[in-house]
């Protein structure tokens, strides 16, 4: 399918899954935005040839509604997490590589579960939960995948929260300002990210 017309089609998801996330967090997103990401995620997915491509597509669009609830309201809601995770593993089945998409579930869920219960203020539950959709993905990409699924997202929760730390220094007036404060970035988005970049890199 041409970029051109995934591209499209994801615009199209995009207007949807902005309601569907505005819904879900009582916030309006950026605007514009879940259409832009969605309409990218579309035009990404047809590096894969079909029904690849398809299933690269609705991850991507799902992580998109993940990202932007996580982002507005530092939570993650289950309809989105558990139902997203039993989809991907069910599609994995149906596409013959059930049994990855279950072991790269259980490993990442596992890794997550276990930072969770060691630092509960660090990683949500709600965290745990996204990563069995995201481990079944990327459990299916193959072992690279999965192993940049599970080194990945620290490092790029810490720099976002470099770069956010340092925005609201530069932003902050030189004289009579607030005291400076640490920023709590939501994990989630750079779970998304990692794992859109490890199975876009399997190829």
């Amino acid at each position: 399918m041409p970029v051109v017309m995934m591209a499209l089609l994801g615009a199209m998801v995009g207007v949807c899954v902005r309601k569907l996330t505005a819904r879900l967090s009582g916030a309006e997103p950026w605007r514009g935005a879940c259409e832009i990401a969605c309409a990218t995620g579309g035009a990404l997915a047809t590096a894969a040839t079909w029904p690849a491509a398809a299933a690269l597509a609705l991850l991507m669009w799902w992580c998109v509604s993940c990202s932007g609830v996580d982002l507005l309201v530092r939570r993650l809601p289950n309809v989105l997490t558990l139902g997203g995770g039993l989809a991907v593993v069910a599609i994995g089945v149906c596409a013959g590589h059930g049994r990855a998409a279950a072991v790269g579930a259980a490993l990442l869920t596992g890794v997550m579960l276990t930072a969770h219960l060691l630092s509960p203020r660090s990683l949500g539950a709600g965290d745990v939960k996204l990563a069995i959709g995201l481990g079944g993905a990327a459990g299916v990409a193959g072992a690279q995948a999965l192993t940049i699924t599970l080194l990945l997202p620290p490092l790029l929760t810490a720099v976002a929260g470099v770069l956010v730390l340092l925005w609201r220094r530069i932003e902050r007036p030189s004289s009579g300002g607030r005291p400076f404060t640490s920023t709590v970035l939501p994990h989630g988005p750079s779970m998304c990210v990692a794992t859109v970049l490890a199975v876009l890199s399997a190829g």
